[in-house]
């Protein structure tokens, strides 16, 4: 029995010392077994993902789908984005992105479902799955002359790994799923080439590797793995190697000259801020390097042990370091020990260097060491080089339970009898790796449920703060038309906001809607405070900011300052009737009546159904004394929008200044009817009463007044 353990021990040195040994079973049946283990992979993906087909848009989904004038134009767009930046469509600013495949695709699926976020997230799991189907078929072709659980074990760490969350759950993330499937084609059609020398597999091979740029820049990272795959699964000289590999650095020139000549720039001309890289807040090259290490550091734990995951580590999640401390020093220590293994195994063809060749080779791009980029780090950044990582965890594996060399199989349950106690192991981690995964899922079911549990995991991201107060803002407060729910959501938002901004004290976006949180509590002063913190931080050029921050200034009575926030959003916007209807507004407030119909009338030439700017117009009219124009005109915003009780109020108002109590007193009492918290109208009702002679009904109502002033 030893015997024959030392001899099995042997045959587990893998193909690098017995470079003749083949596969024990090649035939038929091996076949069907690695189409039926693709087949069960990529319907463990589907099903994995399958509870995120009736979430919402979430994150960044924002920038390429729902709020993206281009992509909302549907089919009739796909000229415009193969020729214009990633998010053109959402801002105007310049950047170095180029991803038309996915954006083109989310084009086509807003005109078969305008507004619907559905067929965006049944994509996504759909193309994940087949991204498990085409790395099982390629594994086991590349990996042939080792144990098919070589293959099948890496393909499922990789499909059930819960880091791959916000990849197949964010619909945004798109690209990474096509980048990715396109490199696993890329690979697939060169490996059927390398092993049958058929011309075709390498033009194939060329235009899948095309398509991974048009999906994402990451694609670049496959010019070092292409020639290290050569090396490892062919027999193919360095001259060969060097020419096979010369075509993918020909596709490559020809991408970046496509880029180049549509965005003008090469590297992107983004700036760089510290909100999106804390890296950017080292003193020195050596922390930055120490900091970079580090995160690696946290790349490391997160493959290993995927919890808690978060959709962001901006600034300050991830704090700057030094190498005195030991998280930096203990990943140096593993990334030196890995690279070790890696280069070592060159020479051999060792699966796992090649593992971990992929890895470092793949995230290298992203990882902040060789230079640095917009983001610190994030989840998705391991999508691809996760597959570097499952190789080699699973050459690990399977030696230890020397599983690693081919063995007699008749059929699939075989793969998972010889050795019970692996199939163990196997089957404890994909329990946990797949419950991690679903309820992770769960979390992204829309930006508040996300945002709600990040926060708590990353409580000193300053954007998680940001986001989340700005969600409950937008999503919730400006929605809500019950005004006690209403300042229960301003109120959580502005705590959300103020811890924002106390972690960056110039987050200038986060300052922005603390000011709109607290114009809508009616914190005067504290809106002005913040709305001038943001200006001080970033010159803006939207409209709206001066709009809110005009009224902000407008409520604590500082009408010229307003008057110029208003003149600057018209500027901006010759056409907007709100900046129009604002200005005319607080020039009646000043007491300047000829200007203010002037740009009140402005507003109702542009928007003529605007409401708000008839009311105002009514405003200056009783101002001028002239309640009868007022009265039409009151009239005339409560035809556009029934139950307006703010005109409703003023015809009351009106009426009374005309002695015409009766008609007074009837409007007061809609507004009542509307507003019972509304003290002002009904010590209004009161004095009608007392002006009429029901002294009764006057001091019922004035004793009502009272007794809702005490809080009683």
């Amino acid at each position: 029995m030893k015997k024959q353990d030392k001899k099995q021990q042997n045959k587990n040195t893998g193909p690098s010392d017995q470079p003749k040994q083949k596969i024990v079973v090649v035939n038929v049946h091996q076949s069907k077994l690695v189409v039926w283990a693709a087949i069960i992979c990529s319907l463990i993906a589907f099903l994995l993902y399958a509870n995120t087909l009736g979430h919402d848009y979430t994150v960044d989904d924002a920038t390429v789908i729902s709020n993206n004038k281009i992509t909302k134009q549907g089919v009739a767009a796909l000229p415009e984005i193969f020729t214009t930046s990633y998010r053109a469509g959402f801002w105007d600013r310049k950047e170095g992105l180029y991803r038309p495949l996915s954006v083109a695709m989310f084009a086509v699926e807003w005109q078969l479902a305008p507004e619907s976020p559905f067929p965006g997230h049944l994509m996504n799991v759909i193309l994940y799955a087949l991204t498990a189907f085409l790395l099982m078929l390629t594994l086991a072709s590349v990996f042939r002359e080792y144990s098919l659980l070589l293959a099948f074990t890496a393909t499922l760490l990789f499909v059930i790994h819960p880091i791959h969350t916000e990849v197949v759950a964010n619909i945004k993330s798109r690209d990474e799923i096509l980048c990715f499937l396109f490199a696993v084609l890329t690979l697939f059609y060169l490996d059927k080439y390398l092993r049958s020398n058929n011309k075709i597999f390498m033009v194939v091979s060329a235009i899948a590797f095309f398509f991974a740029f048009l999906s994402k820049e990451n694609a670049i990272t496959l010019i070092a793995i292409i020639p290290l795959f050569v090396w490892f699964f062919s027999d193919k000289s360095l001259q060969s190697t060097i020419r096979i590999s010369l075509l993918f650095f020909g596709v490559t020139a020809v991408y970046l000259v496509l880029r180049y000549s549509i965005l003008g720039e090469m590297s992107g001309s983004a700036e760089m801020q510290l909100i999106n890289n804390s890296i950017l807040g080292t003193e020195n090259r050596i922390d930055q390097f120490a900091t970079a290490i580090s995160i690696m550091g946290k790349y490391f734990y997160l493959l290993f042990i995927p919890h808690p995951l978060v959709f962001d580590y901006s600034y300050n999640q991830i704090p700057v370091t030094s190498f005195g401390a030991p998280a930096a020093l203990l990943s140096l220590a593993i990334c030196l020990f890995l690279a070790y293994l890696a280069f070592a195994g060159i020479k051999k063809k060792n699966p796992l260097a090649f593992g971990l060749l992929f890895f470092f080779g793949t995230i290298s791009l992203v990882a902040n060491v060789l230079f640095l980029i917009e983001s610190s780090m994030a989840e998705r950044f391991t999508y691809m080089p996760s597959l570097g990582f499952a190789i080699a965890v699973s050459v690990v594996l399977l030696k230890a339970f020397k599983l690693l060399n081919p063995f007699t199989i008749k059929n699939f349950t075989d793969l998972f009898t010889v050795k019970p106690v692996f199939t163990a192991l196997l089957g404890i981690v994909f329990v946990l790796y797949s419950f991690k995964t679903i309820s992770r899922n769960s979390e992204w079911k829309n930006n508040l449920t996300l945002l709600a549990k990040d926060v708590k995991t990353s409580p000193n991201s300053s954007r998680i703060r940001y986001a989340y107060g700005s969600a409950l803002l937008i999503e919730k407060a400006l929605k809500e038309k019950d005004p006690t729910l209403k300042n229960g959501y301003l109120d959580k938002s502005i705590a959300e906001l103020e811890k924002g901004v106390s972690i960056l004290p110039n987050y200038s976006e986060a300052w922005n809607h603390l000011g709109i949180a607290y114009k809508e509590k009616k914190n005067g002063p504290a809106a002005v405070a913040s709305f001038e913190k943001a200006r001080s931080f970033k010159v803006y050029t939207d409209a709206d900011f001066y709009i809110s921050s005009g009224l902000a200034y407008g409520m604590t009575q500082q009408y010229d300052l307003a008057i110029a926030d208003f003149t600057k959003a018209i500027s901006i916007d010759p056409t907007n009737a709100e900046a129009f209807n604002n200005k005319g507004m607080y020039f009646t407030e000043k007491g300047v009546l000829d200007s203010a119909l002037v740009f009140l009338n402005k507003a109702i030439e542009i928007k003529p159904d605007s409401y708000e700017a008839i009311y105002n117009k009514g405003n200056t009219y009783a101002k001028a004394g002239d309640y009868s124009t007022a009265i039409n005109l009151y009239n005339q915003a409560i035809k556009i929008k029934p139950g307006y009780m703010d005109a409703v109020l003023n015809l009351g108002n009106s009426y009374a200044a005309l002695k015409e109590y009766q008609d007074a007193l009837k409007y007061f009492k809609l507004v009542e009817q509307a507003d019972p918290t509304n003290v002002k109208v009904v010590f209004n009702i009161g004095i009608t009463y007392r002006i009429l002679g029901d002294e009764t009904n006057a001091a019922a109502y004035f004793a009502k007044a009272e007794k809702m002033k005490s809080g009683q």
